[in-house]
């Protein structure tokens, strides 16, 4: 049974880097026969849907839109990773927009009370472990834009690859990014509210670019702190 497709002018919004809902769009959705899998892989010249617990194929996208947004059905939702065939490689990958929000409730009333007391582990980017995946969380507070995305040279600085979710009344914008870890180089590519294009170091990095390179950077510490005694 074919699946009950997005509105165009929605996915034309999304591949223009206009959306600020990429979730609407992106990641598993229910559909008639199954569930529709949906992804803007730019470039890619076909996609699978690979089962995570067997490795098998279990559907195929096609590609609907040009500057490449694909959409596909599987019969049942399980985890899955997205195999990416694109300029001779191909690549496995989980799917970004399968993961559920990053940050928790209580952390998004503190955030929107302005009363968290903890920001610096709430917000900016942080080395973790979703459902058995590892990758790195993304949180930065953009109260008035209209859409932020991630971006470094793991999407080739493109703002239409990792759109985030806006956690509303918090104004917190958040993403969580399989497969990458400490060293990754990162800006934030925000829409403003009146549609202007700004791309910003993370106000809350752990670490940034030696100067006059101006990019965030991941990092996790592997100190060992002994001052328990002290304490």
């Amino acid at each position: 049974m074919p699946e009950d497709l997005p509105d165009p002018g929605a996915i034309d919004a999304l591949v223009e880097a206009r959306h600020g809902d990429p979730f609407a769009l992106l990641g598993p959705h229910p559909a008639p026969g199954g569930v529709a899998i949906r992804a803007f892989l730019p470039q890619s010249e076909s996609v699978e849907v690979i089962a995570a617990e067997t490795g098998l194929p279990v559907g195929r996208l096609a590609r609907i839109h040009p500057a490449g947004f694909w959409t596909g059905i599987v019969r049942q939702l399980a985890p899955y990773r997205l195999r990416i065939a694109a300029g001779g490689e191909v690549v496995e990958t989980e799917d970004p927009y399968a993961f559920p929000p990053v940050l928790g409730d209580l952390d998004v009333y503190l955030l929107g009370e302005g009363r968290h007391h903890d920001f610096a582990r709430a917000m900016g980017a942080h080395v973790t472990e979703i459902a058995g995946v590892r990758g790195v969380r993304f949180a930065v507070w953009a109260p008035n834009a209209q859409r932020v995305s991630v971006v470094g040279d793991f999407n080739a600085w493109d703002g239409r690859r990792h759109p985030m979710r806006l956690r509303h009344g918090a104004g917190v914008w958040e993403l969580f990014i399989p497969r990458i870890g400490p060293g990754t180089i990162y800006k934030y590519e925000i829409r403003g509210p009146h549609g202007e294009i700004l791309v910003k170091a993370d106000p809350v990095a752990w670490a940034t670019e030696m100067p006059p390179a101006t990019a965030s950077v991941v990092y996790q510490s592997d100190y060992t702190w002994a001052d328990d005694e002290w304490l």
